[in-house]
């Protein structure tokens, strides 16, 4: 499609920089069940790039629609599922896996990167911690939380290692430390967190998930 064809502008959170501000579309691309042969129902995925006037940096939103999900509202009527969720850059965790509570504070840590550095990573430490409590450990200060879960084997050496980082990092934001921080740092930091997110909860629950389908096709074939 043509960037003549393309909807002019409208307003849109900026997850690189921060700011809320009229975007651009530079470009489009859908797929759903007019691309089909035949459908019994009408569904749409919808992908839409947006340019940022303010730090020129691009935002990747998707919109999913289907007409065989209805959302109630109070007032007995309804309309057809519509979603949308910002795929680049990323602002969130689409997995049931995660407790919620730290879904939260990652998400959280994530929609201030381009806001407040210092900010964004005393979040990234508490969502550590968090992480860190939930899987039993009982000590006092997060090195020795750290320890505590690595040596019951929950954190294989490199993570304990990136740990180790966002302690540092959060704490020179915490106390002002003279450390220069930078966005490489706030990437990296918010990569390594969500590393061990992965390897606490998602990978464990794929595995498991995928293992009853396994066992399934095991004692179908018996």
């Amino acid at each position: 499609m043509k960037n003549a064809d393309l909807k002019e502008e409208e307003i849109i959170k900026c997850f690189h920089c921060g700011n809320e501000t009229p975007m651009k579309k530079v470009g489009e691309y859908s797929w759903g069940s007019r691309d089909l042969d035949y459908s019994e129902f009408d569904f749409l995925f919808q992908y839409e790039l947006f340019a940022c006037p303010v730090c020129h940096k691009v935002t990747l939103r998707q919109t999913y629609s289907d007409e065989s999900m209805i959302n109630y509202h109070t007032n007995d009527q309804f309309n057809f599922y519509d979603e949308q969720n910002i795929l680049f850059p990323l602002s969130s965790i689409e997995s049931n896996f995660v407790p919620q509570k730290i879904k939260a504070a990652y998400e959280a840590a994530l929609k201030t990167k381009g806001i407040d550095k210092n900010i964004c990573l005393m979040a990234l430490r508490r969502t550590l911690e968090l992480m860190l409590k939930d899987q039993g450990a009982t000590k006092w200060g997060l090195k020795d939380k750290i320890e505590e879960v690595a040596a019951r084997g929950l954190l294989p050496d490199t993570l304990k290692e990136a740990s180790s980082f966002a302690k540092v990092l959060g704490d020179t934001a915490a106390h002002d430390k003279e450390l220069e921080i930078d966005s490489y740092d706030i990437e990296s930091i918010a990569e390594f967190i969500r590393y061990i997110i992965e390897y606490l909860y998602i990978i464990p629950s794929k595995i498991s998930a995928y293992k009853k389908v396994l066992d399934g096709k095991s004692h179908e074939s018996e």
